[in-house]
């Protein structure tokens, strides 16, 4: 996703942007702001941007082979943690429903907490990062880069995190691994451990 298709926001665009040239990209971000306003959006364009080969002075070119897998959401680097429903068929882990993912963001990154439920679940559920996650982020987090200078890990919602998965997330920011970037991106971060929040840098999102 590059920024261009990111609706406003120009200003955090530009803050992130210049980060980068100046060689200060934090090891961890908390995108927070009301839903709707394309925290999401913005997370997946930043990384893009990072990971992109062939970068224009304000924007990731779109083009070269890193940018066509982000655009897709299947770039070996990229890495997504989300709340799902529990599944007695299945266990309740992000990769289990990537593909259901994937084809949501797509179609619309500005959705919401219910409108994701909604389109995993056929009863009314609540949605959750379980702790089953825990030992997933631990595995993606220390992998090694593939094809990228750094990899990413974009948590939505860790406000929703089961407290065994918040606890692996701390430690992980306590001793970040190299070249890796978390992306938190909350609807209330008034919600999220104080110790984690802590150990992130915010970026504010405001309305468009």
């Amino acid at each position: 996703m590059k920024f261009e298709k990111i609706i406003g926001q120009q200003h955090i665009k530009q803050k992130l942007i210049q980060a980068y040239k100046d060689n200060r990209v934090s090891h961890s971000y908390l995108f927070y702001g009301n839903p709707g306003v394309g925290k999401l959006a913005l997370a997946i364009a930043f990384a893009q941007y990072i990971s992109c080969t062939n970068k224009t002075e304000n924007d990731s070119c779109g083009e070269c082979p890193s940018c066509k897998k982000y655009e897709k959401l299947i770039h070996p680097d990229l890495h997504f943690v989300f709340p799902v429903i529990s599944n007695p068929k299945k266990k309740s882990i992000s990769d289990n429903y990537i593909q259901e993912w994937r084809n949501k963001v797509l179609e619309d990154p500005y959705f919401t907490y219910n409108e994701w439920l909604f389109s995993i679940a056929d009863e009314n559920k609540q949605g959750s990062i379980f702790a089953d996650e825990s030992v997933e982020i631990a595995k993606k987090i220390n992998l090694k880069t593939f094809e990228s200078d750094y990899k990413c890990m974009i948590i939505w919602l860790p406000e929703r995190m089961n407290s065994t998965c918040a606890n692996k997330l701390l430690k992980i920011l306590e001793e970040p691994p190299q070249n890796t970037i978390i992306f938190s991106v909350s609807d209330n971060n008034e919600e999220i451990l104080p110790t984690i929040r802590s150990r992130t840098q915010p970026v504010k999102i405001l309305g468009i």
